[in-house]
């Protein structure tokens, strides 16, 4: 019997099938691994920005009702550390909160009321500080997240990074002792000075309740660095606080 031939033809055609798939494979997995990694790295980004978002609006709120509270400070730093929870603690530069003039204001521009990040938190008030608490005011936070920054100042376990009550860092005012406003962080803009009365409805007054800002920077750190290695996220609200009483001027 005849041995049956073709056997070599078809290894070879083997052989080339499996090197054209190597060739194939060299060319796509690159490609298709930086779409994966890409997709992942706009997705935490994304993340960072819907929690930085979603926290300066939560704060926002909480000013508007909380008004000119001696504690008001602390009260929405509380909230922003709750809703912008999706932010790693480590991505937040710095907090300002400023009196704007309206709501399409942004910070006060500069190196008062936008500062270049700092790497550890402050312990006393950083920011700007008009007379009469009148609009461009601004508080900064730097590193709030980080142990002993304005989140735990603002907490009320003195568990934390934070040895004192928030009534020890918060609540500054006009009246408030030159050795007290050592550690006092809220001293350029606080809650007590905010103005919260409105003209009586249809009086043709000029007297409305101030407008509350609120903007936060953070660094947004990639894994890969296909992308690029970092990316600023910002956002900002500005929020009229609510009347919490009437004047007749």
């Amino acid at each position: 019997m005849r041995a049956r031939r073709g056997r070599p033809e078809a290894d070879g055609r083997d052989a080339r099938d499996q090197g054209a798939t190597l060739v194939e494979a060299a060319l796509v997995l690159p490609i298709l691994f930086l779409l994966i990694f890409g997709i992942l790295e706009i997705g935490m980004l994304l993340k960072s920005t819907t929690a930085a978002s979603a926290g300066v609006r939560g704060a926002g709120r909480t000013a508007s009702v909380a008004g000119n509270d001696p504690m008001a400070d602390a009260e929405v730093l509380r909230r922003l550390e709750h809703d912008a929870s999706g932010l790693p603690d480590d991505e937040i530069e710095y907090i300002v909160i400023w009196h704007a003039t309206g709501q399409n204001d942004s910070p006060p521009a500069g190196g008062t009321c936008r500062p270049g990040a700092q790497s550890t938190p402050n312990t006393s008030s950083v920011g700007r500080r008009v007379t009469g608490g009148a609009t461009g005011s601004c508080t900064v936070y730097h590193r709030p997240a980080a142990p002993g920054g304005a989140f735990d100042m603002a907490d009320p376990s003195t568990t934390d990074g934070a040895s004192q009550a928030p009534g020890y860092y918060f609540g500054c005012d006009d009246t408030t002792p030159s050795a007290q406003r050592t550690h006092k962080v809220d001293c350029n803009w606080p809650g007590r000075s905010r103005k919260v009365t409105k003209s009586p409805r249809g009086g043709g007054g000029t007297t409305t309740p101030d407008y509350f800002g609120i903007y936060i920077k953070a660094k947004h750190e990639t894994i890969t660095g296909i992308l690029g290695t970092t990316f600023d996220v910002t956002d900002r609200s500005v929020s009229l606080l609510e009347p919490q009483g009437y004047s007749s001027a």
